[in-house]
């Protein structure tokens, strides 16, 4: 990968570090997912519980308790991200400032170690300016983990320790990290993790075949905090997947032979992601005209499948520099700069008769630019109120030569309300765009010359309430996107490739009482996506999952240092709507699945943590709703996951 020879500084610098390291104990930072945009401070409150003491190994772990996020069920390498029905590829996709692109619809394309994570962003539908290019569905930001993260202010050395073995698709995963204090300023990161898993069984016992995998991540972090409130993190960043498939990582053999489809050929396919990261901040205590923040990323997608030599290589480059200057007590300014570039590199050779046209080798690639201006006017004591825009342009050079040029202007306004410190009311509209651009890296294709991008608008309106540890909120959303654009560039669609527009409404509800160390809480979802001017509602980038409830429950006992929690989530069923050969929204079953864990903090042996997981619990036969239940794999029966940590 082109990636790696940018590395060289970070590998001779490795050697170094054990110069400074000496023992000491180290607590680790939670991790957190986070309930909107990692830069809201008053939402950062909106957590989950902490990963780590539910042992989280896969982004099904991470977004098992947040109703509007889902993740596709069965094998890890065809997992996908839906946030409120929609595929994370309409979605900006951040990893530590690397902007992320979709490689494959059969494949999972988020490759991140839960392990390695500080916190993730949420922020659905289009929002404001700061999303950043091409948010039609909001964004999505992930976070991993500093030296600072681990090291207590003190230290100069400190490592942990990991081992999990899984029950269900029996295998394990080992995990090492060292963080490195190098002098006040400077600490550094490294860590690494395996895993190995057999294939596992569902909730009637049946073994699902080619569900057995092995992975490897590898973290270098370089980090300064430094007088004058400057601070600096380079990071590189490598995960990789194998497993033995057919074509498709979320379609069943069985399922391809009865509908006529091929089902390709069986082999060692391998998916992974590295990237290199560099993030500045700059915010002293006597201006309070800056408030500056730079980002950039480089990373590298592969997908590629080894005895038919076929092969995608995404490179994405992405910079976003801004600053924030606080004009008067009241108002405040945040404006900078986007960029964005795409290279592309495919091979395919076997695929589907139906996507006729789309065989081929060759390059494409996409740069896009913007500029942002976001304001936040206090002009009441109860109330405030954000605006601000950004322009967007988009250059795509097709796998044809072809040159499209697309840019729109897009607005955005919020109202919050405050009429008491436990009340909160806010009201949004915003609007998005993405310009043409490389859609699916895997199938690359034209588009014609006349081809415009995508435009999404989203209203929201949002309640919340919290006292003496009693807090209830809730979403209201009604979002569009016009003129979606199918992934795949094969002709299929209307006039170039539009497949009409989406539309979506929906909600999310929580409520719940946290205090000392107890914690409860119920929270629902649900959303109605549609797609006005195309038959199919369950296709590329849109599902109907149905409506999902999540209870969940934890209790920490401070003097033996056990935790214990657990959560019942339940799925409603959703209707077929018959359609031809295939339905139009695919009928799929209700489910209740009930997961618990415990984590006990050894008060004997200082440093060492003990865990059990078990998910699904009563061994439920279900398919989860993210993809057609007549296609997929059916999802994992019960499995127990035991886990030791060792920090030093």
């Amino acid at each position: 990968m082109k990636i790696y020879g940018y590395l060289c500084p970070l590998i001779g610098l490795s050697a170094l570090l054990t110069l400074h390291a000496q023992e000491t104990i180290v607590t680790l930072a939670p991790v957190i997912v986070t309930a909107d945009a990692l830069d809201d401070e008053e939402n950062k409150n909106i957590t989950n519980e902490d990963l780590t003491k539910r042992s989280a190994t896969d982004l099904s772990d991470v977004f098992q308790k947040t109703p509007s996020v889902t993740v596709n069920g069965g094998r890890n390498q065809g997992q996908q991200i839906y946030v409120n029905g929609l595929e994370s590829n309409l979605s900006n996709v951040i990893i530590d400032g690397a902007k992320q692109g979709n490689i494959f619809h059969h494949a999972g394309t988020v490759f991140v170690e839960p392990e390695l994570l500080k916190q993730v962003g949420i922020d659905p539908g289009a929002g404001n300016a700061l999303q950043g290019l091409g948010a039609l569905n909001g964004a999505l930001r992930f976070e991993t983990k500093s030296a600072f993260d681990i090291l207590a202010e003190d230290q100069g050395f400190a490592g942990l320790t990991k081992g999990l073995y899984y029950s269900n698709g029996e295998g394990y995963r080992a995990s090492q990290s060292f963080a490195f204090r190098l002098s006040d300023d400077w600490a550094f990161l490294l860590s690494g993790s395996k895993t190995d898993r057999n294939e596992y069984e569902d909730g009637d016992g049946n073994t699902i075949d080619l569900t057995d995998y092995d992975s490897e991540n590898f973290l270098l972090k370089l980090s300064g905090r430094f007088s004058g409130k400057h601070t600096l993190d380079i990071g590189f960043e490598s995960v990789s997947t194998k497993t033995f498939a057919f074509d498709r990582f979320n379609v069943t053999e069985d399922f391809l032979l009865a509908t006529g489809r091929p089902a390709g050929v069986l082999q060692r396919n391998e998916l992974g992601r590295d990237s290199l990261t560099f993030n500045y901040g700059f915010g002293p205590d006597d201006s309070e005209l800056i408030d500056f923040k730079a980002t950039f990323g480089y990373s590298t997608q592969e997908y590629s499948r080894k005895t038919t030599d076929e092969y995608s290589q995404l490179d994405s480059l992405s910079l976003n520099i801004r600053n924030t200057s606080h004009l008067s007590d009241s108002f405040s300014s945040t404006y900078g700069v986007d960029y964005q570039r795409f290279d592309n590199d495919a091979k395919t050779v076997n695929l589907d008769p139906t996507d006729s046209g789309i065989s081929t080798k060759g390059d494409e690639n996409e740069i896009a630019y913007g500029v942002f201006l976001q304001n936040e006017w206090q002009f009441h004591q109860m109330a405030s109120l954000s605006f601000g825009a950004r322009y967007d342009h988009y250059d795509f050079e097709t796998i044809t030569g072809r040159d499209i040029a697309s840019s729109k202007f897009s607005p955005n306004l919020a109202l919050t309300l405050e009429p008491t410190d436990e009340l909160t009311f806010v009201a949004s509209y915003s609007q998005a765009y993405r310009g043409v651009g490389i859609r699916e890296a895997f199938l690359p294709g034209d588009r014609a010359a006349a081809a415009d991008g995508e435009e999404a608008e989203t209203f929201k309106f949002t309640a919340k309430y919290e006292r003496d540890g009693f807090f209830v909120s809730g979403t209201y959303f009604d979002q569009s996107i016009d003129n979606y654009l199918y992934p795949i560039a094969s002709g299929r669609g209307g006039p170039n490739g539009s497949f009409g527009d989406i539309e979506s409404d929906g909600y999310e509800f929580r409520v719940g009482f946290r205090r000392g160390g107890f914690s409860t809480s119920l929270a629902v979802a649900d959303n109605s996506p549609d797609v006005r001017g195309y038959d199919y509602i369950d296709d590329l980038g849109v599902v109907v999952a149905g409506r999902r409830w999540i209870l969940d429950s934890s209790y920490a006992f401070e003097e033996s240092g056990i935790t214990v929690g657990a959560n019942i989530e339940h799925r409603e069923e959703v209707d077929e709507v018959p359609l031809g050969r295939f339905p139009s929204v695919a009928g799929k079953n209700s489910y209740t699945l009930v997961n618990a864990f415990i984590s006990w903090e050894v008060s004997q042996v200082e440093g060492l943590t003990i865990s059990v997981n078990a998910d699904n619990l009563f061994d439920k036969q279900y398919q989860d709703h993210t993809i057609y239940t007549a296609s997929g794999f059916a999802s994992p029966g019960r499995e127990v996951r035991l886990g030791a940590s060792y920090q030093f």
